[in-house]
């Protein structure tokens, strides 16, 4: 069904370097042979171009382990040359940095899949924002300023409903009575007081006495690069803890879930005549079936610390078997890749 509904179509997806987005290249260029093109946004960086991510970030991942098996090398190469083509796409610039050439693919797509996010919990503020939020924003703003009209799939999570108690309905998006202008303003603006506060003397003194502890005798030259790495660290510390802060102020649990709700208040504001599904997946853990049995990328949700958290609020028991945990989580991961497809299909 999902297979005939993207037959012959154009589809974006973001992110594509990450975890889920890979699942999503993966399954699309498995599951439907018929789909005319897949567009992956990717930016260069300042080592790579974003051809070469292409192949190193995505095409040699894991997730595509099957896919080559099953095909053999050759003819996996092939498919990916007849199917991928990347655009140069800069979620942190307004317009996107788009040139002509980038804005008419986009024009030519039929669906776009927004899955870029940064998704760690412990993320500094500003970045959550730049990339989570005003990511998203931007996005919809380049889809409106080129006269594209896709329908767009924007993946958010469970948890936009913050610490709401109760019946929480599932409609986008869950009104917190906030300004997502405001509060990106608020989050992105947090970042020049941090660092300017890291370069007092007093600061300097106790991170150049740091570097001195673990250089030794060390020379000038990579004593100064011990204490700019110190200093950087120290910054990022603070605005993990500012936006976590931030967060818990207006009643979200992490700055992840808070930035991803006011991306919802955003989109849903800003997209106008283009058609908007809003996916709101839960945990995504290791796969248990596709890809691969067991395939994971980074940490995911169930993480040793977040694992020691609950132990202890369980006074050493879990509140459910190991065994019984890990399948529903796998399976969770497993449902994934598809649903994003699916939605055009309705909201």
């Amino acid at each position: 069904m999902i297979a005939d509904a993207l037959k012959g179509k154009t589809i974006l997806i973001t992110g594509s370097t990450g975890f889920l987005g890979k699942s999503i290249v993966e399954k699309c260029l498995r599951s439907i042979p018929d789909i005319a093109l897949i567009n992956l946004a990717i930016r260069s960086s300042a080592r790579r171009p974003a051809a070469d991510r292409l192949e190193r970030e995505v095409l040699s991942s894991p997730a595509f382990k099957r896919l080559k098996e099953e095909l053999g090398e050759e003819r996996f190469a092939a498919l990916a040359a007849e199917k991928l083509a990347v655009i140069e796409i800069d979620l942190g610039r307004e317009g996107l940095g788009l040139n002509e050439a980038a804005q008419d693919q986009i024009r030519a797509c039929d669906i776009v899949i927004h899955s870029a996010a940064a998704v760690e919990f412990d993320n500094p503020a500003d970045l959550s924002a730049q990339t989570n939020l005003l990511g998203a924003a931007r996005l919809v703003g380049a889809l409106t300023a080129s006269g594209a009209r896709p329908h767009l799939v924007h993946i958010s999570t469970a948890f936009v409903g913050g610490m709401l108690r109760g019946i929480v309905r599932e409609e986008p998006p869950l009104d917190a009575g906030l300004n997502w202008r405001h509060e990106a303003e608020v989050l992105s603006n947090l970042r020049g007081p941090v660092e300017e506060e890291s370069r007092r003397p007093e600061i300097l003194n106790k991170l150049r006495a740091e570097a001195r502890s673990r250089m030794g005798p060390a020379g000038t030259p990579a004593m100064a690069r011990t204490t700019e790495r110190l200093r950087q660290r120290w910054v990022k510390d603070r605005l993990v803890e500012r936006g976590r802060t931030h967060a818990h102020a207006m009643g979200f649990t992490d700055i992840y879930s808070f930035t991803k709700a006011m991306a919802e208040n955003a989109v849903v504001e800003l997209h106008g005549d283009i058609p908007l599904s809003i996916v709101r997946p839960s945990i995504i853990e290791s796969a248990l079936a596709e890809p691969f049995p067991g395939w994971l990328e980074g940490f995911r949700m169930a993480d040793p610390r977040r694992l020691c958290r609950q132990h202890r609020a369980g006074r050493g028991r879990q509140p459910t078997p190991r065994r019984q945990a890990a399948d529903l989580s796998r399976r969770v991961g497993d449902a994934q890749p598809a649903a994003p497809a699916a939605s055009p299909r309705g909201d």
